[in-house]
């Protein structure tokens, strides 16, 4: 009986911070909420509107930029620049910091352009964002209604960001059913290896004792070199391992969608 509630705590004391885990992974925000800067140079975009759409990106922890422009340019300069300016202590080789998310609209010429630091950039990607301009952003510019776009696009932004959380909770449940499997298999293994043990020993004589201790000795050198074969595998793991972190050391870069309106 002791072994058993032996078991189910080790049991119960692998799978608490399993479950916790998951349970913090479905309800994480960020611990410091980000901000929203707007300028807008037109006076025709509607700020509480814009304010409205991009609140779940500023729990997230994203500092929201929106830069309306009478006249800026067409390569994006103007935007690396005033974002330089908005973010002091940013360096202006980066294109956004690493936390920003932007929205550019330039009347003169008609350019429009969204880009995401690298936190955001592996949901956020070249292709998404090139998505939601075409689709969502430019077509509210031709119409003339310059709030509806920008708010829809910071709708989708959020959208984007939420199947990436469920993509990442998918696989944490995925991880914690396999560690629960596992787990179950070898308290299983462990149970009835005991029980036979148990049988076995009430049941032999010191004769069979004897011949069996030997026995236990050699599969016990058997395995001890089995194990010392393990260690060396294990070192070889180790080098590789060390070698494929050293190659994924590079994080990811930002992302960014630009063009004409």
């Amino acid at each position: 009986m002791s072994i058993r509630r032996g078991l189910h705590l080790h049991i119960f004391l692998l799978l608490a911070p399993i479950a916790l885990l998951l349970l913090t992974g479905c309800t994480t925000r960020a611990a410091s909420p980000g901000r929203l800067f707007v300028s807008d140079e037109t006076e025709l975009l509607r700020q509480l509107e814009v304010a409205k759409a991009a609140a779940p990106l500023v729990q997230r922890g994203a500092r929201v930029v929106v830069l309306i422009v009478e006249r800026g340019d067409n390569s994006g300069d103007d935007l690396t620049r005033r974002l330089t300016a908005i973010n002091q202590g940013h360096s202006s080789h980066d294109r956004i910091p690493p936390d920003a998310i932007a929205i550019y609209v330039s009347y003169e010429p008609r350019y429009a352009e969204l880009r995401a630091g690298k936190n955001w950039s592996n949901a956020l990607t070249n292709d998404v964002l090139t998505d939601i301009r075409t689709r969502t952003l430019n077509s509210a510019l031709r119409k003339d209604n310059v709030t509806n776009g920008v708010a829809e696009t910071l709708r989708r932004f959020e959208s984007a960001l939420m199947w990436r959380d469920i993509n990442n909770l998918i696989t944490i449940a995925i991880i914690v059913i396999i560690v629960i499997v596992v787990i179950l298999i070898i308290v299983g293994i462990v149970r009835s290896l005991l029980s036979g043990n148990i049988q076995w020993s009430s049941g032999s004589s010191d004769d069979t004792w004897s011949h069996s201790s030997s026995d236990d000795d050699s599969s016990w050198s058997s395995s001890s070199s089995r194990s010392s074969l393990w260690d060396s595998s294990s070192d070889d793991s180790r080098s590789w391992s060390s070698s494929s972190s050293d190659s994924s050391d590079s994080d990811r870069d930002s992302s960014s969608s630009g063009g004409s309106w």
